[in-house]
């Protein structure tokens, strides 16, 4: 949609057989990125309406859903958090991703990461040694 040099994208469920802008079932919202910011409107009960019936969303679709946080909020509908809830839990995921880590915690975090490396690697040394003395026996 739109004209040359001014974009409008409508967001759009459609049969992935049909053109890029032929035929489609339901329009879900809209993208207009030459407001400031971007002016992005979805309508989350259609979006997962189709979701649920296994539609795949396009790249700069889901990029936009991400953005806008419906992705988020999807992703908390499939794990069975009821619609009238979503709100609340939405705010309380945000809360836990905003807050940051300790000193303490980051310092254990690293630690369990060079940790589970040197296992990694202990375990691949063993794996290779094994391999290698596996061909000497059997000769």
């Amino acid at each position: 949609m739109g004209s040359k040099g001014r974009p409008f994208y409508r967001i759009v469920a459609t049969d992935s057989r049909n053109r890029r802008d032929g035929r489609f079932i339901e329009e879900i919202g809209y993208y207009d990125p030459l407001t400031n910011p971007p002016n992005v409107k979805i309508e989350e009960e259609l979006f997962f309406k189709w979701m649920k019936n296994g539609a795949i969303p396009s790249e700069n679709v889901e990029s936009l859903m991400r953005r806008t946080g419906v992705m988020k909020r999807w992703l908390l509908v499939k794990e069975g958090v009821a619609v009238d809830q979503l709100d609340a839990k939405a705010e309380e995921l945000k809360a836990k991703e905003t807050q940051g880590a300790t000193p303490d915690e980051r310092r254990k975090k690293a630690v369990a990461k060079r940790v589970s490396k040197k296992a990694a690697a202990a375990a691949a040394a063993a794996a290779k040694a094994e391999a290698a003395a596996a061909p000497a026996e059997g000769a």
